[in-house]
């Protein structure tokens, strides 16, 4: 690990919101389990999109655009307190989150799926009539859905890693 970054973990470490958390026993836990919920809400958001883009369930389900103006709002929030239970966590064990490659990983694809879905949302929003049946689907939606549901799923598995040196 670069000094640089083992600095910054320690100087965290020390701080008196790190020690804060630490001490009190209900905090990591009552983080982690929110942070949990979370991600359950966002990757059920996100799976419920990219298979209906997909074609799965299109014949009786709603439309990309309903889906979206329905399921968003609840990513982003999501999505909100991930990244403030995240912090929590970050804080309380800097070392632990810092210290292996699969946290730098995560860090990287969350705001790379995150673009991805804002852009594919405001190219809807554009054009919604274009998105209403399974066969005016763009031509590449099906490769949007494919890799967005395969940084979900990455981002989750890179997020059981978190805290083992040897990923």
């Amino acid at each position: 690990m670069p000094s640089i970054v083992r600095q910054w973990s320690d100087w965290i470490e020390i701080s008196a919101l790190s020690q804060w958390i630490q001490s009190e026993e209900w905090v990591v836990p009552a983080s982690q389990s929110i942070h949990i919920l979370a991600l359950s809400v966002v990757f059920g958001s996100a799976v419920l999109i990219n298979l209906r883009l997909l074609g799965v369930g299109s014949a009786h389900g709603r439309s990309v655009p309903r889906l979206l103006e329905a399921l968003l709002p609840w990513t982003y929030r999501g999505l909100l307190i991930l990244l403030l239970t995240g912090a929590v966590q970050t804080i309380a064990e800097p070392m632990r989150q810092f210290g292996t490659p699969a946290f730098w990983l995560k860090m990287l694809m969350i705001p790379i799926v995150f673009g991805l879905t804002k852009a594919f949302a405001r190219r809807v929003r554009q054009n919604p009539a274009r998105w209403d049946s399974a066969a005016a689907h763009p031509t590449g939606s099906k490769l949007f859905a494919l890799v967005c549901l395969g940084l979900w799923v990455a981002i989750i598995c890179c997020g059981r890693f978190i805290g083992y040196s040897h990923v």
